[in-house]
């Protein structure tokens, strides 16, 4: 007996299977239920549904369909088709492995075209995969055709398939049958009387299935002969509704032709095609009809919707509905400029539903989406954030793949990533700062930082070693590898003298932190060996034993990461029975084993999330009919739903229709369908509609189109109203726009931190001090003060008081890695290269002497091009240091110890290169603003020490030259300096080294014009580098405005215009 159960409502099919359970017991309390579902998620839902109507359910067994009929087969003593040769997976390594044999057939050459230049077999793979899963589906669609092909037939367009399937079929005739036979078997034993019912279940049920095919009925239909079987369909109508069509179709008949037709309820005619052909086929084979359809309460828009597909109304000639309250909010669309938005707007909707309809709670929420990998980043960072009042909203979100959210996976993703790459420094640290992977190797977080300072001071960029290069077809040059890093830091471990080089290698000193380099260098070697591993083309089971290996070598799995790590274990263990299966006995090469097991995690899901006591986030898979309060869609874009089905070309089941054909797009169109259905309170739409460069219109899914229609078909608008201007709301590209904080726009918003910055940009800017109020005053001690301390302070003050007084570290961004070699010589390493190079000079050694060390360091380019690079530098050099030499007339210089007493101040140190009263300062580099308030202050100290005598300071820089001459007042010049310095240590000091300089050496021209000045300083850079204004210090105190007041403008030209004035200038 086969009975079938329909209704509108799920909950009335879960009351019907519990009665009947109820009812109708099985003869023993430990006989399993079985209940077919399609989905967890269902599984959920009804053991739920049971356990509140008789307080207590267990005992449960729910299998899949293609998993029943696995079973069906083993209780009738078949073979398993999904462990036998036949399986998708078994027949594409079987594929892989006769395909080779049979391409040099004429028949074969179209395969034989498409398979050339393939010299890691990685198409050869890829082909074997789309021809195994085609061959699977005729298993299951067209089984007739597979028993033709066996008996000799052959088709005309594909004369390659029925061989290859042939070939296939002898050469598996030790290893089962495939399902197609079998279920003729399963069929005819049934059918004719020779089966036992005492081998099957006293009941098979199925639940929330809304698709199989025919091969599933068709063995329901037998099963039924022997036991009963009972199939709860939810369904969107009581009428029979194969007889309507949908308006495009009527408009695209002749005229007898739409005589003849009926114009039913637009979106059953549309949207309800795959459910409808399956309810046709299971009443075709016998089920008895049992019906518990309920009439939904017209009160609103959603529910009048649902009346009409239950009624076959709606078509827009009779029966036009009066719209219900023109605040009705039970259908909502929403258009948004990103996907970012749309989940911010969501939150907003879902807290508005949660504070206005009664009892409802973020479990009766579900949001489904084309592409949860898309949203997740989005859902997590929006909903998982609180704060200014706003609740936290509970939630999981479901669907997503091992690759995706999985941190193993992850790992073995970016381990994977390399095999082939270039090593890049960004890539390979990347890989060890994984959690698996520096957990494996127990790398902490301060020595991930310090192997990342290792990375960037030994100049590590890309390559292994020189094979890296030789295998590029570059030169093979060791420079800027890791290799070549790790052997400056392990020399360095081992060696004491940091600077002499030893037979090429300059050591790196590691200093206490060798356990760390220890475990940088295992890390290293197991990439090098998994390097070589995969490079060798091998069995899989020697795969299998390579993959097992790099799980053990690079990750471990935390408490969260334990069922992951499980989940992948299984899935790499299948190759043994996969090379067994298909007798696949080739060597195989890593492109193709990495591809395998890239597909197998995309494949493979979390399984966690559905329905677990919060809002429900999931993918919009197939009979996900489960009712919610607030159903929402989101990312119903143009084109993403309902998803497009490109079949490869050769595939005889697209070419060749038959009614109970499994389609793509008839199943998501029937899932939107069903979503409607499944709605109680709201049903909730939204998408990308409006262009985030132009704010251009953008269409939505054609489903939603459809949808928009049907209500402007169903209901009575009246005036220029109409279902779009009522239902579809389009929203601002900023959630702090203020249409959100304005009665009347139907807009809003919970974000109170939207409201501030919507506050902020609409109120007159205010520089809020850093400070509400002075620091104490510093302790005396710091009166006393050296030289070189005071003209670190005003090289930037903000640094010096956020270090000194407060204890912090200016913030400053982690700039990434470098993945290239140098080209040549400029920015930080050039100004190295340049003063060591000087010194060597001014020492009396030989500076091309260094050329081999810097070669060691990875600071110049490769090869001859860095002997140019070298030469250049050097040739500048020394042109710079004769510079130097013709400004020290009196042929040498010497160091002058000064201790002044200036008022309540104390300042002391060193004045370097002094000769006959005069100074001498130098810098092979360009002239900077510090390098001029830096020797400003040297020459200060050294006229207040000569006391009264004429004493000059000559800065020479690369590019430029300065001379300061005497300055009389020196003493009270330093004084003002110092009550500076003492003002700074209590509050941020508006003093920018750049910016002041760049305003006081326009003394004298208007306030534009040295405003303007300034204002450069602060906002643009020169040489590459950024404007004063990103400097981290400086922002933390000031903000992003130029903070140019008029105390900023005073103590300028209090510090600098004397320094102007006395030759400060070029």
């Amino acid at each position: 007996m086969l009975e079938i159960y329909r209704s509108n409502r799920l909950e009335e099919l879960g009351s019907a299977f519990g009665k009947l359970i109820a009812s109708r017991p099985l003869t023993s309390p430990f006989m399993k239920e079985t209940v077919v579902v399609q989905s967890r998620g269902m599984q959920r839902w009804l053991s739920m549904q049971l356990a509140l109507r008789s307080g207590i359910w267990a005992n449960g067994h729910y299998p899949f369909p293609n998993a029943l009929v696995q079973n069906l087969f083993d209780m009738l003593g078949l073979e398993r088709s999904d462990s036998s040769a036949y399986s998708k997976e078994a027949m594409s390594w079987s594929i892989m492995r006769i395909l080779p044999g049979l391409s040099a057939e004429e028949r074969f050459s179209p395969l034989r075209i498409y398979l050339q230049d393939d010299p890691d077999g990685l198409k050869l793979f890829q082909l074997a995969v789309k021809i195994a899963d085609t061959f699977d589906q005729y298993t299951l669609f067209r089984p007739d055709i597979l028993a033709l092909w066996e008996n000799g037939g052959n088709d005309a367009a594909h004369e390659w398939q029925p061989e290859l399937w042939r070939t296939l079929v002898r050469g598996n005739e030790s290893s089962g049958r495939h399902r197609g036979s079998m279920k003729d078997e399963f069929c005819r034993k049934l059918l004719h009387g020779k089966v036992s019912p005492s081998l099957f279940p006293e009941r098979l049920s199925l639940f929330g299935i809304s698709y199989m095919p025919p091969f599933h009925i068709e063995m329901l239909a037998a099963l039924a002969t022997v036991t009963p079987v009972y199939l709860f369909l939810l369904s969107p109508t009581q009428e029979y509704w194969g007889d309507i069509v949908s308006r495009r179709a009527l408009a695209a008949m002749n005229g007898s032709e739409r005589e003849l037709s009926t114009e039913g309820n637009p979106l059953l005619a549309s949207l309800g095609r795959s459910g409808l052909d399956f309810c046709d086929m299971v009443l075709d084979s016998g089920a008895i009809e049992n019906d518990r359809y309920v009439e939904p309460d017209p009160d609103s828009l959603l529910h009048a919707l649902q009346s009409d597909m239950l009624n076959l109304g709606g078509t827009g000639e009779e029966g036009v509905h009066p719209l219900p309250d023109p605040y009705d909010r039970s259908i909502q669309i929403h258009s948004c400029h990103s996907a970012l938005r749309e989940v911010e707007v969501l939150h907003d909707r879902l807290l508005d539903l949660l504070d206005n309809l009664p009892d409802l709670s973020p479990k009766d929420i579900v949001v489904m989406t084309p592409d949860i990998e898309t949203y997740a980043p989005y859902i997590s960072t929006v909903f998982g954030t609180t704060g200014d009042g706003v609740p936290y909203l509970p939630h999981t979100i479901a669907d997503r793949t091992m690759l995706n959210e999985g941190a193993i996976a992850s790992a073995l993703l970016k381990l994977m990533d390399l095999y082939g790459s270039r090593f890049t420094a960004p890539s390979v640290f990347d890989l060890i700062s994984s959690p698996p992977v520096s957990r494996r190797f127990g790398l902490d977080d301060d020595e991930l930082d310090t192997v990342r300072r290792w990375v960037e001071e030994t100049r590590i960029r890309w390559g292994m070693d020189e094979n890296t290069r030789k295998m590029l077809n570059l030169p093979p040059y060791r420079e800027n590898s890791w290799r070549a890093g790790l052997d400056r830091l392990l020399l360095g471990y081992a060696m004491t003298d940091e600077g002499m080089l030893y037979e090429g290698i300059l050591p790196y000193d590691v200093e206490s932190e060798a356990e760390t380099l220890g475990k940088l260098a295992d890390f290293v070697d197991a990439i090098e060996k998994l390097s070589a591993r995969f490079d060798r083309t091998q069995s899989l089971e020697s795969w299998r034993e390579l993959f097992f290996w790099m799980l053990d070598i690079f990750v471990s799995p935390d408490a969260e990461s334990e069922r992951e790590l499980a989940k992948i274990k299984e899935e790499i263990d299948k190759l043994s029975d996969l090379a067994e299966r298909s007798l696949f006995d080739g060597e195989l090469t890593a492109p193709v084993m990495i591809s395998w097991l890239r597909s197998r995690l995309e494949q493979a899901e979390m399984g966690l999330g559905f329905m677990s006591g919060g809002i429900t986030f999931c993918a919009m898979l197939p009979m996900r009919s489960i009712p919610f309060r607030v159903v929402a869609m989101i990312g119903m874009n143009d084109g993403a739903f309902p998803r497009q089905q490109r079949p490869p070309g050769f595939d005889l089941i697209s070419r060749n229709p038959r009614k109970g054909d499994r389609s793509v797009r008839g199943d998501d169109r029937y899932l939107f369908l069903e979503s409607i259905l499944s709605a109680r309170d709201v049903l909730y739409l939204s998408y990308i509609g409006q262009s985030i460069r132009d704010n251009s219109t953008i269409p939505p899914s054609v489903l939603v189109s459809e949808l928009l229609d049907a209500i402007q078909r169903g209901f009575d608008f009246t005036g220029d109203e109409t279902a779009e201007s009522r239902l579809l709301l389009h929203h601002r590209l900023q959630g702090f726009n203020p249409a959100y904080f304005t009665k009347g726009t139907g807009l809003f918003s919970y974000s109170a931190e939207n409201f501030r910055a919507l506050a902020g940009r609409n109120s007159e800017r205010v520089s809020v001090p850093f400070l509400d109020e002075l620091l104490n005053e510093p302790s005396e001690e710091l009166r006393s003060v050296t030289i070189d301390d005071l003209a670190r302070f005003y090289a930037n003050p903000s640094a010096w008081f956020l270090t000194n007084r407060l204890g912090l570290k200016p913030d400053s961004a982690v700039k990434p890695l470098e993945e290239r070699e140098p080209f040549g010589a400029d920015g930080l390493d050039a100004y190295l290269l340049r003063q060591e190079l000087l010194q060597a000079i001014f020492d009396g050694g030989d500076p091309r002497a260094l050329f081999p060390v810097f070669r060691s360091r990875g600071m110049l380019p490769p090869a001859t091009h860095g002997e140019q690079v070298f030469l250049a530098l050097l040739q500048e050099v020394e042109e710079f240091a004769g510079r130097v030499r013709e400004c020290d007339s009196s042929g040498g210089t010497a160091e002058v110890a000064v201790d002044l007493e200036l008022g309540l101040f104390r300042l002391s140190g060193k004045l370097e290169r002094v000769s006959n009263d005069n100074q001498l300062f130098y810098r092979c580099a360009r002239m900077k603003a510090t390098d001029r308030i830096r020797s400003w202050i040297s020459h200060l100290v050294l006229n207040a020490a000569l006391n009264g005598a004429q004493g000059e300071t000559l800065l020479v820089m690369l590019d430029r030259s300065v001379r300061y001459h005497t300055v009389d007042n020196a003493r009270v010049e330093l004084e003002k300096l110092l009550g500076f310095y003492w003002q700074g240590l209590r509050e941020p000091l508006p003093f920018f080294p750049r910016s002041s300089c760049a305003w006081a050496e326009k003394a004298g021209s208007n306030e534009d014009d040295r405003l303007n000045a300034a204002s450069k300083a602060w906002h643009d850079g020169y040489g590459g580098r950024d404007g004063e204004g990103s400097d981290p210090a400086f922002y933390r105190c000031f903000g992003d405005e130029a903070p140019f007041g008029e105390r900023f403008r005073s103590i300028a030209d209090a510090l600098l215009i004397p320094m102007f004035e006395h030759g400060g200038k070029p």
